[in-house]
């Protein structure tokens, strides 16, 4: 019952322009803490789509720290806890790129994806974004909020946990046959 539920914000369309990271973490089941941070994308550029989505602008993150700088505090928190993402392709596709980006080594991290484990879990859910699957496990949620979706990122394995009567991220994925995947391994 050890895991860091992550969620980032892009810029652009580009993975490599992280602009916002959510991070919960959670150990014997119960969350120790949270952190989000703002980033200031490659170039500090911005996509008018992105910013349509997640609201966060150029002259938000003028000042903020690099990728290369929050990444390294948030794996001082992260740890070689398994990472938890809703879409986890996605995100860790951010890490990866940010990473290439920046020069930085992946974390040798598994990871797993709460959409595929919520489609094990509840499979008549009319659909898995995150916004459905949130309200199904009563998680709040302000859409788009790196740290709020990392939050309701993390109810959802709890849930997903409890409906499967299971004690651990490693126990749930072994009941739905699925396979942890790293980081670190495209």
């Amino acid at each position: 019952m050890r895991w860091a539920a992550v969620d980032f914000e892009t810029a652009t369309s580009s993975r490599s322009s992280a602009c916002a990271l959510g991070v919960v973490i959670v150990e014997d089941g119960r969350e120790l803490y949270r952190q989000a941070w703002l980033i200031r994308p490659p170039g500090n550029r911005y996509d008018v789509g992105n910013v349509a989505i997640h609201g966060i602008r150029p002259v938000d993150t003028e000042d903020a720290p690099d990728f290369s700088r929050v990444w390294s505090e948030a794996m001082a928190m992260i740890e070689d806890r398994p990472l938890v993402a809703h879409n986890a392709p996605f995100d860790v596709g951010v890490i990866r790129r940010c990473c290439l980006e920046f020069e930085l080594v992946p974390p040798p991290l598994t990871y797993h994806c709460t959409v595929m484990l919520s489609r094990r879990t509840w499979p008549d859910l009319s659909a898995h974004k995150l916004p459905i699957v949130a309200g199904h496990v009563g998680a709040q949620l302000d859409h788009h909020d790196a740290l709020s979706d990392a939050a309701a990122c993390s109810s959802i394995m709890h849930a997903c946990i409890d409906e499967a009567g299971v004690d651990s991220v490693d126990a749930l994925v072994a009941h739905h046959a699925l396979k942890a995947k790293r980081v670190d391994t495209p």
